[in-house]
C-alpha cells in the first residue's frame, strides 16, 4: 500500500493509481497527461474507442473539459455521488479520454479516497474500473497487485454501492448503465 503522497508523486510521474471508490476499485492516472493515459488502457487491454471516466472532487476540476456554468445546475441535481454524466466536451479533448464519443463522462464524487487524492493532486483524474477488458472487476487491493504489480494502491475503503456508477447523457437524459 502507497501513502496519499506517494500515490499523488505517481500521478504527477505519469503513472497509474489504484484506488477505492463509491463502488469498485478504481485504476486512474493524469487525464491531461495522455502518455499516462495511454498507459492504463494498454494495462487493462481496453479499446481506445471506449472512452473513460473523470473523477473530480470539486465541479471546478472539470474546466479543463466542459463549460461548466453552462452545465453547472443540471450536473448538481446528482452530484456529488456514484452518478457519471456524458457531457458535450469544451474544446479539443483528447480521443484517448472521449474514444469514439462525442460526450466527455465525469463523475464528482464525495468519496473520502477520491476526494484525497484530487484535492491534493489539484486535479481531477481518470477513473476506470481495475479489471482487464471483459474480465471481472478486482476486489481487493491483493487482486490488484497480483494483476497489476506496476500500480501504487491507495489503501482505503469502498463507499459500498455494489456496483459501478450509474452513466446518464446529460443532454438526452438517456441511462448508458443504471
Amino acid at each position: 500500500m502507497s501513502s496519499l503522497g506517494s500515490i499523488i508523486e505517481s500521478l504527477k510521474q505519469g503513472n497509474v493509481i489504484a484506488y477505492p471508490t463509491e463502488g469498485v476499485w478504481g485504476l486512474g492516472c493524469d487525464p491531461l497527461n495522455d502518455e499516462a493515459i495511454l498507459k492504463l488502457i494498454t494495462l487493462k487491454n481496453r479499446s481506445k474507442d471506449k472512452g473513460l471516466i473523470i473523477i473530480g472532487s470539486n465541479i471546478n476540476q472539470f474546466s479543463n473539459f466542459i463549460e461548466i456554468e453552462k452545465y453547472k445546475d443540471e450536473l448538481l441535481s446528482k452530484w456529488p455521488g456514484p452518478h457519471t454524466w456524458l457531457v458535450p466536451p469544451k474544446g479539443k479533448i483528447s480521443k484517448l479520454i472521449t474514444g469514439k464519443n462525442n460526450r466527455i463522462a465525469l463523475r464528482l464524487s464525495s468519496h473520502k479516497e477520491v476526494v484525497d487524492i484530487c484535492n491534493n493532486f489539484g486535479n481531477a483524474i481518470i477513473s476506470s474500473s481495475a479489471n482487464k477488458e471483459n474480465k471481472a472487476t478486482l476486489e481487493s487491493s491483493e487482486e490488484i497487485k497480483k494483476v497489476f504489480p506496476e500500480v501504487s494502491i491507495l489503501k482505503g475503503n469502498l463507499g459500498g454501492l455494489n456496483r459501478p456508477s450509474k452513466i446518464q447523457d446529460l443532454i438526452t437524459g438517456e441511462y448508458i448503465r443504471r
